[in-house]
Formats: structure tokens, C-alpha cells, sequence
């Protein structure tokens, strides 16, 4: 029986509560967007209509666990606001104006905003303590990661710590998974993925790690059927427990 030594966590949804963290960012990130169509642009479009294309209901606050929102980077988010946007307008990509605000809209209205989900420091630093190697890979950036887990009091937990734009793409890319298992001197095959979307499990089966442990108040809420739902914890603290049940922890 293979052992496993490495733990790669998702961010959002897993560590941090995904709404509570991020929902006032992206309504800001819409408006701001909004503000730069032309008001005889001839082609109406709101805030809710950029939300509900990423999964979004802007009404509810709910979130389509399988929308750009829940599960990609804002790099995609962007590619398909622009579709929504009037012809001529900037190209949110390339403009460097609108990516500097963007930058600074999403560290002020982000910055001091992280809501863990549930007791981290206790299950993790267990982990820890048991001789598993933790880290993280998000489709977030970087920066914005490691503020964040900073903010809970968990990123000292986490070696390394991946975003989108470190230099190995976006999950479902396997790349930093991957990566995170050769810093950790462990193999694929001793490695879990703990994730939320289908973006995590793809990256897990595309990466051929040990397995995938899925976060999801439900397991009906799972991104694939086929993830068994002895491998489904409501909250991270029960992650330990799965562990011992799988003969991976004593």
C-alpha cells in the first residue's frame, strides 16, 4: 500500500469561505467594469448580468459550484466578461490601466476580508505534526493567496504556496500539482488533492495523484459522480479522521 506524505490543497471553498471572502471583490470588480461601457454603447448590460456569467446569482449571493466564480481564475473570468461587453471597448486583458485597478480594487476591498472556513489551525497543524508535507494551489493569484491565508493565521502551515500565476497555469493544468509534489520530494501516487470543483478533481486526475478528497456540504454537491462519497467531509476538520479511515494517518 502506497503512503501518502503530501497534502496539496484548493483555497477557496476548502480553506477559506468562498462567499464570505471573495463576493463583495467581485461585485466590486463588476461595477468598476460597468463604469468603463459608454452610456450610448447601444448594448445593455448590468452587474448582475456579468455575475450570473460567471455563477453568480447577484440577488441570492448563491454560487453555481461549477461557474467560473467557484472554480477558475480571473483570467478566464475576464475573457468572458469581455464577450458581454460592447465591440470597441478596451481589451480586459491587455489594458494595463484596467488591470492596475483591478489590482487595487481586489487587495482594498479584499485585504482583512478572509473568513476560514471552520477551525484550520487545529486539523492542520495535526497534519503537520503527523509528517505531512501541506500545500496550497489555488487559481487565485499568488499574492492574493498568501494575503489571505496570512490573514487566518495558516500560511506558515503551507510550503509552497501556488496561484495561477505562478508559472505553472490554472488547475485543471496539472502542472502545479505537479510541481508541488516535486518540491516535496513525494510521487504523484503519494499525494492528495483536497478540493471543491471540478477544476481540483480534474487536476488531480490529470496530475494522477493518490486521490481526491472532496470538501462539499453535501456529497451530492460533488463535482464527479465518480469521487466515492466515503471520500466527502463537510469541513476540514474532519480531514484527520478521513485519513485514519484510510490508513494514510495513525
Amino acid at each position: 500500500m502506497v503512503m501518502i506524505k503530501s497534502l496539496v490543497f484548493d483555497k477557496d471553498g476548502v480553506l477559506l469561505d468562498l462567499i464570505e471572502t471573495w463576493l463583495p471583490v467581485m461585485q466590486g470588480l463588476a461595477e468598476y467594469t460597468l463604469s468603463l461601457v459608454p452610456a450610448d454603447s447601444g448594448r445593455p448590460v448590468s452587474r448582475a448580468m456579468l455575475l450570473s456569467s460567471v455563477g453568480i446569482n447577484d440577488d441570492t449571493g448563491r454560487v453555481d459550484p461549477n461557474g467560473l466564480f467557484a472554480r477558475g481564475s480571473f483570467f478566464e473570468i475576464r475573457a468572458v466578461w469581455q464577450t458581454l461587453l460592447p465591440a470597441g471597448m478596451i481589451n480586459l486583458q491587455e489594458d494595463e490601466s484596467y488591470r492596475s485597478e483591478v489590482k487595487k480594487i481586489v487587495r482594498e476591498l479584499g485585504r482583512g476580508n478572509a473568513v476560514a472556513k471552520g477551525d484550520l489551525l487545529t486539523p492542520l497543524t495535526q497534519l503537520s505534526d503527523a509528517g505531512f508535507k501541506l500545500a496550497v494551489l489555488t487559481n487565485d493569484s499568488e499574492g492574493s493567496a498568501r494575503q489571505g491565508l496570512e490573514e487566518v493565521g495558516i500560511a506558515h502551515l503551507f510550503d509552497p504556496i501556488i496561484g495561477a500565476d505562478s508559472g505553472h497555469g490554472g488547475k485543471p493544468d496539472p502542472r502545479g500539482l505537479l510541481y508541488c509534489c516535486a518540491l516535496h520530494g513525494s510521487a504523484p501516487a503519494e499525494t492528495l488533492m483536497i478540493g471543491d470543483t471540478s477544476a481540483d478533481y480534474d487536476a488531480a486526475i490529470n496530475a494522477a495523484v493518490g486521490g481526491f478528497v472532496c470538501i462539499a456540504d453535501d456529497p451530492a454537491h460533488r463535482p464527479d459522480a465518480a469521487i466515492p462519497e466515503s471520500d466527502v467531509i463537510a469541513r476540514l476538520s474532519d480531514l484527520p479522521a478521513l485519513l485514519v479511515r484510510r490508513g494514510d494517518m495513525r
